[in-house]
């Protein structure tokens, strides 16, 4: 289970509910977060029983950083993921490829995640809400351009995957403890294998990042049904109703109707 948001931190009750996932038996627990509270909430939420953070981190350069960001302070995020590294064990940081922006940075990140001790994904951008296919066709890099220039410096052994491991191809690197990954939602289809579904504050189970299809569970919730046939129910709807591939690559021009401000991601 990952909490995100927007932005999670910003959630006044974020603690309970990670006290409250722990005391129901959930152990692999995890955030995604962009950083800029982790100073305040890094030690609150591993008293909570917080294991795991994702951190958005898509440059090491602050003017670019706030660029990128639209104003954001790399210097406390930084900050921030120093705190947290002290009292939450596994932090991954999370690099969306952006042409003409960060391609550069590469190597740079990758050392910087290697030596501080945190693993590290790049993960290719997706044509989501209104910046869409035009976002895509300004910005868009494979994520076999990343590894390309990472095996320039590293060679990487690939890591074996678990059960329940997302969608990241995952890499090691010898002598060190941090792992590489990769998700490649436009370059490489992982759409059939995707073991990831979303769950909106207003109730709704969302399938698919790529597809506007999902499905009320607040209904059945408020009449009363029983945790087995909740579990029923949303396995039986994953299974028929989940899409097999998202449609970017047939449709160039295409954007889902998704903003990760809302779903997250």
């Amino acid at each position: 289970m990952r909490f995100t948001g927007g932005e999670p931190l910003l959630y006044p009750w974020l603690t309970d509910r990670i006290a409250h996932a722990r005391d129901l038996g959930v152990e692999k627990l995890s955030v995604s977060t962009n950083g800029y509270l982790l100073d305040r909430l890094a030690q609150p939420m591993a008293q909570a029983g917080l294991r795991r953070i994702n951190m958005s981190l898509d440059s090491l350069s602050p003017e670019r950083f706030e660029r990128i960001t639209r104003g954001g302070d790399l210097k406390r995020v930084l900050r921030g993921l120093f705190i947290a590294r002290d009292c939450i064990p596994h932090i991954k940081l999370n690099v969306v490829l952006l042409k003409d922006e960060n391609l550069d940075e590469i190597p740079k990140l990758v050392d910087f995640a290697l030596h501080e001790g945190f693993d590290i994904q790049f993960i290719e951008t997706m044509p989501l809400g209104v910046a869409g296919s035009a976002s895509r066709a300004q910005s868009y890099a494979s994520v076999a351009e990343a590894e390309t220039r990472i095996r320039r410096s590293h060679a990487l052994e690939p890591r074996p995957r678990a059960v329940d491991d997302g969608p990241a191809r995952r890499f090691g690197v010898a002598g060190f403890a941090s792992e590489i990954g990769f998700i490649s939602p436009i370059s490489q289809n992982f759409c059939a294998g995707c073991n990831r579904v979303r769950l909106t504050s207003t109730g709704r189970l969302v399938y698919c990042l790529g597809q506007e299809d999902g499905v009320d569970l607040l209904e059945p919730l408020r009449g009363g049904v029983t945790d087995d046939a909740l579990t029923d129910f949303i396995r039986h709807k994953v299974w028929h109703e989940k899409p097999e591939r998202h449609t970017f690559n047939d449709e160039p021009g295409r954007a889902a109707p998704v903003y990760m401000m809302r779903l997250g991601g």
